[in-house]
């Protein structure tokens, strides 16, 4: 009877798993993302994650979610857990590897991670480049730094790759005291920017260089 009575509990701490296939658990997630709710969210893609464990873009998705929300170091663990799973020849693995390496030196203080995922990214892909673009900033060498930002912005392939880089170089001209250049860069970046995590931390670089301006919206500039 006490083993019954144990094992009752311990199946009330683990609810059964989510019965719906993950597309709608993820449907349900993103109507959680349009209303803001994005912990809510961030929860729903662990169970559709469980379901599909070799899926990169879940990961990414909830990897976002978590930057958002200023969890940086569930994010991190969230992109290892993914970079685990997912198809190395995917695309998501590439981007996996790069929100990692950013979190890692923006928001984490860990340069040397971010080095070691630099060294495995393609050469001439736009990651690398711009993380190199970034971690030649940290090191103050901006000449560098925007060499290759302007080389990845050449390359970029949708907008969040645009707003990314466009970003990085928004924090290198404001490091020379570059406001015009800052500014600009920083407001192209907003208009192209969908990735939830960058957005954040485009709206923390615009109160510091622009505080008199509201930020602006994806409208008020054509992408």
């Amino acid at each position: 009877m006490l083993v019954s009575l144990l094992l009752a509990g311990c199946a009330s701490l683990f609810p059964p798993a989510d019965p719906r296939p993950p597309e709608e658990i993820v449907a349900q997630a993103e109507d959680l993302i349009k209303r803001k709710a994005y912990a809510g969210a961030a929860d729903l893609y662990v169970k559709a994650i469980a379901k599909q464990p070799q899926n990169g873009r879940y990961y990414l998705r909830r990897g976002e979610l978590l930057e958002a929300l200023g969890r940086d170091k569930e994010a991190r663990a969230n992109y290892r857990e993914g970079l685990s799973n997912a198809e190395k020849s995917s695309p998501e693995h590439l981007e996996l590897m790069h929100r990692q390496a950013l979190l890692a030196a923006e928001h984490l203080q860990d340069i040397d991670t971010a080095e070691e995922i630099l060294e495995q990214l393609p050469v001439g892909s736009v990651p690398r480049l711009d993380l190199a673009g970034y971690l030649y900033y940290q090191a103050k060498q901006p000449e560098l730094a925007i060499k290759m930002l302007n080389q990845a912005l050449g390359l970029v392939k949708n907008n969040d790759q645009k707003a990314i880089v466009l970003y990085h170089a928004a924090l290198v001209y404001d490091s020379l005291k570059d406001e015009k250049n800052s500014v600009t860069s920083l407001f192209h970046a907003i208009n192209n920017a969908t990735h939830l995590g960058l957005i954040r931390d485009i709206s923390a670089l615009w109160a510091k260089v622009n505080a008199n301006q509201p930020l602006p919206t994806s409208g008020d500039a054509g992408k």
